[in-house]
């Protein structure tokens, strides 16, 4: 499945309006290419995305694994015990590196769920300029 750049660009602008920094398109086009080597400020935009759906336990750097699954469940509701697990691992992984700035734990985070979707080989929509 292909994702236009232009619609994922218009669903998170009124998101990322509230954004400290305050993001460029370029910021936006980086996260949804899921760019490993991302500026800092396209770290923060996930950060700041992440934040606006609570998806941090108590504000902290732990994500609720338990909320992103559920919105996860939408595209694939059949994976739910694996995405949690998944999701878990993700959460170690940064605990036992030592990450604690929450941009970096955002954007680590968010690789770290990719590359396991990946290596489980799920239909992962390719986004397209």
């Amino acid at each position: 499945m292909n994702l236009p750049m232009g619609l994922l660009i218009e669903a998170v602008e009124p998101y990322a309006n509230n954004c400290d920094p305050k993001p460029e398109l370029e910021h936006a086009q980086e996260l949804f290419l899921n760019k490993e080597d991302a500026q800092h400020t396209t770290k923060c935009l996930r950060r700041c995305l992440m934040d606006q759906f609570e998806l941090f336990i108590d504000g902290g750097t732990q994500v609720n694994s338990g909320k992103l699954v559920g919105y996860m469940s939408l595209a694939y509701p059949e994976k739910m015990e694996e995405l949690n697990e998944i999701s878990n691992g993700c959460n170690e992984q940064n605990e036992e590196m030592g990450i604690d700035e929450k941009c970096e734990v955002a954007h680590v985070f968010g690789m770290c769920m990719l590359k396991e979707m990946q290596s489980r080989e799920y239909e992962i929509p390719k986004v397209v300029q």
